[in-house]
């Protein structure tokens, strides 16, 4: 699955890792600095690096291969912001990822946030699914996927 880089007036950075979650923290703290010295407002910056972390932690979570890839590009002129996580995942979390998918972006940002933190509240198994919605009404976000021979590519503009 090809990779949506850069050109030649924006920021960017690019992180590949093993699916640990120990890096996670670490990959939150480099992509919030990043934020911080590329765009002004600092409480933007840290609701980016929140979703970043989110989306890291949807894909080293359900993670079927080695390799965990973020991509985080800054668009200075239009001060937009696309932060783009790939991984392989197997045919049960991507069927798992769709359904959640659906769900999310069939509604409002808040009420699809609103909606999932109800269900969470009423599941036994341990499972919130609150990422996704969290990350699309927190960040005002334009949330994405696309998938591709169990390689699942999550992206959200914010901006």
């Amino acid at each position: 699955m090809a990779v949506d880089k850069k050109s030649s007036k924006e920021g960017y950075i690019e992180l590949r890792f093993g699916p640990r979650w120990k890096y996670i923290a670490c990959a939150r703290s480099f992509i919030q600095n990043f934020l911080a010295i590329s765009i002004a407002d600092q409480t933007r910056a840290d609701k980016i690096a929140m979703a970043a972390s989110e989306l890291l932690e949807n894909a080293v979570k359900y993670a079927s291969g080695d390799d965990t890839h973020i991509l985080v590009n800054v668009y200075p002129e239009t001060e937009k912001i696309r932060v783009q996580v790939i991984n392989k995942a197997s045919d049960e979390s991507i069927k798992a990822l769709k359904q959640v998918y659906g769900k999310i972006s069939d509604e409002n940002s808040l009420d699809a946030y609103v909606s999932q933190m109800k269900e969470a509240a009423l599941r036994s198994d341990g499972k919130s699914q609150l990422g996704l919605a969290r990350i699309r009404y927190e960040t005002g976000g334009d949330l994405q996927m696309e998938i591709k021979d169990n390689v699942v590519r999550v992206m959200i503009d914010i901006g």
